[in-house]
């Protein structure tokens, strides 16, 4: 039962699109006609994680970072192939390489549920089949499959 109710509120905090964390800086692409006309979708890169992603339009800012209590850090994209990408550092601060977690998503990725236990969050996008998609990491830095919430 605690399972289920944390997926309820996983679902609504992504919905609302609350994340707490801040989203890596991104240079470039973007940006419509004024006006109030909608954003196009552009790709983007982050002067900090380095990469080219998804941004503008329903991709909003394109990157958004999970900071881990003991410093490291962890930053999510949708890349140009619609997956999803990761990439972290670890506790001196040295950068993995990106890695894809996989997936066909049409808008941005979120964290949608944290203080799940230490090292445990949850991030979610919207899927091409309009549901919202879920991956959590376990204490261990391990992923569960994708689920749609």
């Amino acid at each position: 039962m605690k399972f289920v109710k944390a997926l309820a509120v996983s679902a609504a905090a992504f919905a609302a699109l609350s994340v707490a964390a801040v989203p890596a800086s991104a240079a470039g692409g973007g940006g419509g006609a004024g006006g109030g006309a909608t954003p196009a979708i552009s790709t983007c890169s982050s002067k900090v994680w380095g990469g080219t992603f998804l941004c503008g339009g329903a991709y909003g800012e394109g990157a958004v970072t999970y900071y881990f209590r003991d410093g490291r850090q962890e930053v999510f994209v949708i890349g140009t192939d619609h997956a999803v990408w990761t990439r972290w550092t670890d506790k001196s601060g040295t950068k993995s390489g990106w890695l894809s977690m996989g997936g066909v998503f049409t808008g941005p990725v979120g964290i949608s549920a944290t203080d799940m236990g230490y090292g445990n969050f949850e991030i979610a996008a919207k899927g091409t089949d309009g549901r919202t998609w879920a991956r959590v990491r376990d204490t261990n830095g391990d992923w569960n499959r994708w689920a749609a919430l």
